[in-house]
C-alpha cells in the first residue's frame, strides 16, 4: 500500500509585522535556495540586480538579512509598467502568478485609496526595482519550498505617522490597511510606534496566505528568521517562517 506523503505547509509569524525583504530572508533562512532566487530576480531589469545575505542579530536572536542591490531607479512605475517588467522576465508560471497577484492587490488598494482606477495608479517606492525584486524573490522562494499551503498569524501594523511621497501619512499606510482588509487578515497595532507592515509585505501575505491564526498543528521541519533593517527598541524586528508537515 502506498504511503501518502504529509502536506507541507508554512506558518508566518507576523508579530513584528512584515516587509518584502524580511519575508524573503525568512524563506531563504528556512531553506529556499538563494542562488535560484537570485537567478529569477536577475531577469527583471537591464541593470544588474544582486542579492546579498548577511547574518545579523535582533534582540539577541540570530537572523538572516537579504539586501537587494540595484542601479539607481527613480522611476515611478504604473501598474501596467510593472506588469510589463514581470511579463518580460519569463518567470515560471507559479512565480509569475503570485507576483502578479501581489501587485494587482496593491494596484486595487491604491486605486481605492486615491479614488481612481488600477491602471491609473502610479507606484512610488513599491514600483522601484528593489521592491519588484522582493516580490519576485518571495514568490520564487515559496515555490522552491514546495508548500501546499501558507498560514500566518495576525499582523502587527505599527502606529503613528511616516513621511512618504505624498507627505505625512498615517500608519498603517492606507494601501497596507486596504490590502489586508480585502484579504480578511486579522491585524493589531503592535508594540512599536512606527511602520511595522509595509504595503509590499501586506500584498505578499494577502497573495500567499490561505488562513490566518495561531500556528496550526504541524511538525516543524525548518525555521527561518528574517530581519528588517531597523533594530527596534520594543521588539525583535524579525519575521519567522516555520515550515513543517501537517499532523
Amino acid at each position: 500500500m502506498a504511503v501518502e506523503s504529509a502536506r507541507r505547509i508554512a506558518w508566518v509569524d507576523c508579530a513584528a509585522g512584515a516587509a518584502g525583504d524580511m519575508l524573503l530572508a525568512a524563506l531563504v533562512d528556512a531553506g529556499a535556495d538563494l542562488g535560484v532566487v537570485a537567478e529569477h530576480v536577475a531577469t527583471l531589469g537591464v541593470e544588474p540586480i544582486t542579492l546579498r545575505r548577511n547574518e545579523v542579530e535582533r534582540h539577541g536572536i540570530g537572523a538572516l538579512k537579504v539586501d537587494v542591490d540595484t542601479a539607481p531607479d527613480p522611476e515611478h512605475r504604473t501598474w501596467k509598467a510593472v506588469r510589463g517588467v514581470l511579463d518580460a522576465a519569463g518567470l515560471p508560471e507559479p512565480v509569475a502568478t503570485l507576483a502578479h497577484d501581489a501587485f494587482a492587490r496593491l494596484a486595487e488598494a491604491e486605486a481605492r485609496v486615491h479614488r481612481t482606477t488600477p491602471d491609473d495608479v502610479h507606484f512610488h517606492e513599491v514600483g522601484a526595482l528593489d521592491a519588484i525584486a522582493d516580490v519576485v524573490g518571495v514568490a520564487t522562494a515559496l515555490h522552491l519550498l514546495g508548500l501546499d499551503a501558507v498560514h500566518a498569524s495576525p499582523v502587527a501594523l505599527g502606529s503613528g505617522t511616516s513621511r512618504g511621497s505624498h507627505g505625512l501619512v498615517p500608519i498603517p499606510a492606507p494601501a497596507t490597511l486596504e490590502v489586508l482588509r480585502v484579504a480578511g487578515a486579522p491585524c493589531f497595532a503592535g508594540p512599536s510606534p512606527r511602520e511595522m507592515c509595509t504595503p509590499t509585505g501586506a500584498a505578499l501575505l494577502a497573495a500567499a496566505v490561505t488562513s490566518w491564526g495561531p500556528m496550526p498543528r504541524m511538525v516543524p521541519r525548518a525555521i527561518g528568521t528574517g530581519a528588517g533593517t531597523r533594530d527596534l527598541a520594543e521588539v525583535a524586528n524579525v519575521v519567522r517562517v516555520v515550515v513543517g508537515d501537517v499532523v
